[in-house]
């Protein structure tokens, strides 16, 4: 009794650019993430804001989450944190060189979002209802 072959399916592997390249992007986003990164990067990109006018842009943040938020930016480069020696101490936030380099992609990151919206939410249907997707 003779067994046939059987088949194997062989994935290809990932060209060492593409593994790159996805590490790179995995980079950037570790920079991004994070609750109140982005808002605080937008925010900042009006101007220079004093920690209280940041807070209060952000309903249901806590102080001490917005403070390690913007700490952890200003320790990647890209939120300058300047302390101003007066009574009661002034701390103003800027976005540095580095961080308005980032405010580009998250623009254009927006524009797809916006763009593209309808057929994400109509593609969750699909797999909520268990269709098969449009053509």
């Amino acid at each position: 009794m003779s067994v046939a072959p059987r088949e194997v399916s062989v994935l290809p592997r990932p060209a060492r650019s593409d593994l790159e390249l996805i590490e790179r992007v995995d980079r950037s986003l570790e920079v991004l993430q994070g609750k109140w990164k982005v808002h605080l990067l937008f925010y900042m990109a009006r101007g220079v804001h004093r920690h209280s006018r940041l807070l209060a842009c952000l309903p249901g943040v806590s102080k001490k989450v917005m403070t390690d938020s913007l700490r952890v930016l200003e320790r990647d480069g890209l939120v300058h944190r300047e302390i101003f020696p007066e009574v009661p101490v002034r701390v103003e936030y800027s976005l540095t060189k580095l961080g308005w380099s980032v405010t580009e992609p998250l623009v254009a990151l927006a524009e797809w979002g916006e763009a593209h919206s309808q057929e994400v939410v109509e593609a969750r249907t699909r797999a909520r209802l268990g269709t098969t997707a449009a053509a």
